[in-house]
């Protein structure tokens, strides 16, 4: 080997580390480095073995058998995060310790989430409080991020701001304008499941024009006591929550876009969304998006989705029911509709009656498992892929047709 050799291996070093810091590696060799488009990605194996640490931290945190390959299991900490097990893996829908004016008013938080090793984090859109902790958890467990380029690159420098070094892939959906609202994304995101479909939709939007047209703001009383019960008087944790305020946009659509996750093991199918946006028939691209939310193989059994969102205020509940309408779910859980913020997050008991009468307006209304804040929090709602239920089409479903 030559001395100029020797003299260049320290900064091709440098190089590799920092295209991986930089997320400017690419899919090659069936290893995924850095960003990588989602139809260049490569599955990730099956569920690896964890540590007696790891092991310990699940059963301590998730309860025992949290990764039973024989169900899917969802844990709720905050907002539309949630904790997921399915086929044996372990994984998260969004990653936002809900922090800012409270403190442990939900039962874990962003260390807890490293401690279980999730193998991937998939983020339904930029804001702050669905994905201002994707890089600390990427950065420290080395879980593949599933997101918008903007979400990637944020996660990436929130990573090194925190000191969170371990290098992980993001799989690139795309952005606000690509591939648009409606479209829909084959992702195989592990090498033992069937591929995930990702649907990009429009994010819930305030629009001053629907009260000319006979919509009407949804009334409410919030909860305020929580936030003085769970004050937070940290100024790190204050000063992080400032810092994450603007992520992708505080208002309107989120340049990484706004993403919808349908899965599937066995005879069970999940959808899972934190935002719903105007898709009525009037919308440019709302028929598209109400297709797909109809479309997706086998349907839905189980829909995961936020009811409460900026919509609210000039339309109520119109676009969070039509999502459900959209989508024929057998059985709905509500997100984003917890004592997050104050006002905006009036608290799940703040919302229930509107939306079990919003829910018996429907011509296949689903079976409701309402949420609760906080008594909810991370208590595991499984669903056996098995069941007999999940075989019987939901009555005004594309595959009851």
């Amino acid at each position: 080997m030559t001395l100029r050799v020797l003299l260049l291996l320290p900064l091709f070093a440098v190089l590799v580390a920092c295209s991986r810091s930089e997320g400017l590696g690419e899919s090659a060799g069936g290893v995924n480095v850095g960003d990588v488009p989602a139809a260049e990605w490569q599955p990730l194996p099956p569920a690896p073995a964890v540590s007696t640490e790891v092991q310990a931290a699940r059963d301590r945190i998730l309860g025992p058998e949290a990764t039973d390959p024989a169900t899917v299991k969802l844990w709720w900490y905050g907002v539309s995060s949630f904790i997921a097990s399915a086929g044996g893996h372990l994984f998260l829908f969004d990653a936002w310790e809900s922090v800012g004016l409270q403190e442990d008013y939900v039962p874990i938080g962003r260390e807890e989430l490293v401690a279980i090793q999730p193998e991937a984090i998939l983020i339904g859109h930029g804001h702050f409080d669905h994905a201002a902790d994707a890089g600390y958890v990427a950065g420290h467990t080395g879980a593949a991020l599933v997101a918008g380029q903007t979400v990637c690159n944020t996660a990436r420098e929130r990573a090194a701001q925190l000191g969170a070094m371990a290098a992980f892939p993001c799989v690139v959906l795309g952005s606000r304008e690509s591939p648009g609202p409606g479209a829909l994304q084959q992702l195989r995101l592990w090498r033992d499941l069937p591929p995930l479909r990702v649907l990009q939709h429009i994010h819930s939007a305030v629009d001053p024009s629907d009260l000319l047209t006979g919509g009407l703001p949804l009334i409410f009383v919030p909860q305020v006591l929580s936030f003085l019960e769970h004050l937070n008087t940290d100024p790190r944790e204050i000063a992080g929550f400032v810092q994450s305020l603007t992520d992708d946009g505080l208002l309107g659509q989120p340049e990484g876009g706004t993403w919808a996750y349908h899965l599937r093991v066995g005879d069970f199918s999940l959808l899972w969304h934190d935002s719903t946006g105007p898709i009525g028939d009037e919308e440019p691209q709302g028929p598209a998006v109400q297709a797909a939310l109809d479309g997706f193989p086998g349907c839905v059994d189980v829909q995961v989705g936020a009811i409460v969102g900026f919509g609210m205020v000039t339309s109520g509940l119109r676009d969070s029911t039509l999502y459900v309408a959209s989508a024929h779910p057998q059985l709905f859980l509500p997100s984003h509709h917890d004592a997050w913020a104050p006002v905006l997050g009036g608290g799940a008991a703040a919302y229930e009656t509107q939306w079990r009468n919003a829910l018996a307006s429907l011509e296949n209304p689903p079976e409701l498992d309402y949420l609760r804040d906080p008594e909810d929090y991370m208590k595991p709602r499984v669903f056996r892929v098995d069941d007999p239920r999940w075989k019987v089409p939901m009555p005004g479903s594309s595959c009851a047709g």
